[in-house]
């Protein structure tokens, strides 16, 4: 979501118990706001803005947002994941600060522990810090901080301890304390009492399906043919979360090629990822870190259809479908997991993941994706406008490696040149596809060929007759519903 349509939904509000409002920056105000927030259910300090929310805005913006960030780090005890980002309004620079609910309560600023009641923030009472101190002891037989028997230090991935503890450290994210990793992994309780946690298993394990075998992740392709159940690619990853990063990473760039769209009122083309690979990120970073692990049924799965893309994971939203389309807090199900993303740089931002793959997939013009709430599965899709895989791919393989009357796209955009005239670029660029298309498999009528491109009907329609009046193709058959379209002999010597 874009700065202008966060703010103003966040002044549609008023203060809260998740939400204040200051008009500028005193750094101890803010300790202890955001104390508050981490000891309650985590919150929103929006910094810039007067009491009656006329905009004032902060200068230098860009150079509290670090000195925020640090002195945040240092000051709160224990360490908590806090963002704090620089937002645009009205041709002024806000700061934006947000925190998840604490995992780790009660969090002291000063040496003081501060709890938000209603929209003020507070010194807790003797009450409420039991309160707290009994919510922390629940927490710690939460599934991903018991202990995984029987793993040893040799069984962790170093390399990854370390990149994150580096990614940490060049970000300032975390205070420059924890030079080893049994000390980093133990500061974040990840060991504990000698024994490392589930999540430490799921986070940095070499092999963690042999300690955790739900912790699997399911990659499918499902090519494009007559019965639509054809697997291509069909893989199971058994590495930690971020090896099984690099894998996704790697699975989307093979089998999500750039696509060629055109815009039918443009005729422009633009050459991209079937899907944007940003939205496609954030939804596969939920899904990791929001994923139910304890379950011994729990799945994991991203399949790509010739039309869509679902990923598809055990676990319960707090949110309704509507409710994820809007500005909300995250609710992390996995804090220790989230917390060592959040080190690592894969989130970014607390609570945009879901407003930054619409805003994504608004910005390459594809339909809004849709997230499906279960009992135990939240499955999100991503759905395109244009076909891949199968027909398509032959077409262009086809075309690339010579095969079929050595149909090459050189050849092909050759004979287009030669035949006719007057085509703009875009117009030649359809020509193209269909063309090989049709060199590839002959035979076929409007309807497949639509299919087969990914081009629309009209386009489709007008291209034909095009190749037609050039005498590039025919048509053969005693009925338009029996006969198909054909490379004519003129054609075919252009293209031996």
């Amino acid at each position: 979501m874009k700065s202008e349509q966060l703010i103003k939904d966040l002044l549609k509000q008023d203060e809260s118990a998740q939400l204040e409002f200051k008009e500028v920056v005193r750094k101890d105000a803010i300790g202890k706001t955001i104390c508050g927030f981490l000891n309650n259910k985590g919150g929103q300090l929006l910094i810039g803005i007067a009491d009656n929310k006329e905009i004032k805005g902060v200068k230098d913006a860009e150079k509290w947002q670090i000195e925020i960030e640090q002195f945040l780090i240092k000051e709160l005890v224990p360490e908590a994941p806090v963002m704090v980002s620089v937002e645009s309004f009205d041709d002024k620079q806000l700061l934006l600060i947000k925190v998840w609910e604490g995992s780790k309560q009660p969090y002291i600023f000063n040496g003081s522990i501060y709890y938000r009641r209603n929209y003020i923030t507070i010194q807790a009472s003797s009450k409420e810090i039991s309160e707290l101190i009994h919510k922390r002891q629940e927490t710690e037989i939460h599934w991903e901080r018991q202990a995984a028997l029987g793993v040893e230090l040799e069984d962790l991935d170093l390399v990854e301890i370390k990149k994150t503890m580096d990614s940490a450290l060049s970000d300032n994210k975390m205070k420059d304390i924890k030079k080893e990793p049994l000390e980093f992994l133990s500061y974040y309780g990840l060991l504990q009492n000698g024994n490392f946690t589930n999540a430490a298993v799921v986070l940095f394990a070499k092999n963690p399906s042999r300690f955790i075998p739900q912790s699997r992740i399911r990659l499918a392709f499902l090519d494009y043919g007559k019965t639509g159940d054809v697997f291509k690619d069909d893989q199971l990853l058994e590495g930690n979360l971020f090896k099984n990063i690099e894998s996704i990473q790697n699975f989307f760039e093979k089998h999500l090629s750039f696509s060629r769209k055109f815009d039918d009122s443009k005729w422009k083309r633009t050459d991209d990822y079937v899907f944007p690979m940003a939205a496609l990120r954030e939804g596969v970073m939920n899904a990791l870190v929001h994923r139910e692990y304890a379950l011994v049924s729990s799945a994991l799965s991203i399949i790509i259809y010739p039309d869509k893309l679902e990923i598809t994971n055990s676990g319960k939203s707090p949110y309704k479908q509507s409710e994820l389309k809007k500005n909300h807090l995250s609710m992390p199900y996995n804090p220790d997991i989230a917390h060592i993303v959040f080190l690592r740089g894969y989130i970014e931002k607390i609570g945009r993941g879901t407003l930054k793959i619409i805003d994504a997939c608004k910005q390459a013009g594809i339909k809004t994706p849709s997230w499906e709430i279960g009992e135990q599965t939240v499955k999100l899709t991503f759905f395109s406008d244009v076909k891949f895989g199968g027909a398509i791919e032959g077409a262009n393989e086809g075309a690339s490696k010579g095969t079929t009357e050595g149909a090459t796209e050189g050849a092909i955009e050759g004979a287009i040149e030669g035949a006719i005239e007057g085509v703009t670029k875009g117009v030649k660029e359809k020509l193209t596809i269909l063309l090989s298309a049709i060199a590839v498999k002959e035979g076929n009528r409007v309807p497949d060929y639509k299919e087969i491109t990914g081009l629309s009907n009209s386009s489709v329609e007008r291209c034909i007759k095009q190749l037609k009046d050039g005498g590039l193709i025919e048509f053969r058959g005693d009925a338009p519903h029996t006969g198909g379209y054909y490379l004519t002999k003129k054609m075919k010597a252009k293209l031996k």
